[in-house]
């Protein structure tokens, strides 16, 4: 199915907050406490998503569509939130439903953050992913490297896996 990638606007908020609700269910079952699963708030999200998109200047956010205009993925990028020097600027998320992976799409939206960032003279980048996620080999497919880990809290304590690119033309090759 082909699939368009385009930059999402505020009227995208409510499939962007779907897609990242529905992919968190599917991907950090049994990593993440089923309660805490459960909790999670398409409206909380959808409020949330308004706000980074009302923020064009800083932060940018793309989505995945099918043919019928539905949202089925989305990657947001901006500025590297920890200011390390060695990667300039991050993927805050990138997140494909569960029937739509493995079929090129956080490809295409992983390379239209690549572009933006580009774009805003960040050479480098960095991504935050838990130590279990199951897809974690989709960085590593792009050439990304494992740099840091990091502790954090998000439903109970998870060890975070850091995957840099010094050179972001890698993942447009």
């Amino acid at each position: 199915m082909p699939i368009h990638v385009r930059r999402a606007n505020s009227n995208d908020a409510e499939a962007i907050a779907k897609v990242h609700v529905e992919t968190w269910r599917t991907t950090y079952k049994g990593i993440l406490t089923a309660d805490f699963l459960s909790n999670l708030s398409i409206d909380q999200s959808r409020i949330t998503l308004e706000t980074f998109l009302l923020d064009e200047k800083t932060h940018a956010m793309y989505v995945a569509v099918d043919n019928s205009k539905h949202v089925v993925g989305f990657v947001s990028c901006g500025p590297n939130r920890d200011s390390d020097p060695a990667y300039e600027g991050e993927v805050y998320a990138v997140y494909v439903l569960h029937g739509m992976q493995r079929q090129g799409t956080g490809r295409q939206l992983m390379q239209s953050a690549v572009i933006d960032l580009k774009s805003r003279g960040f050479n480098s980048m960095i991504v935050w992913v838990l130590a279990d996620n199951p897809s974690r080999q989709f960085y590593e497919q792009l050439r990304g490297e494992h740099v840091q880990t990091r502790t954090i809290t998000v439903g109970g304590n998870q060890l975070e896996c850091g995957y840099g690119w010094k050179d972001l033309i890698l993942i447009l090759s």
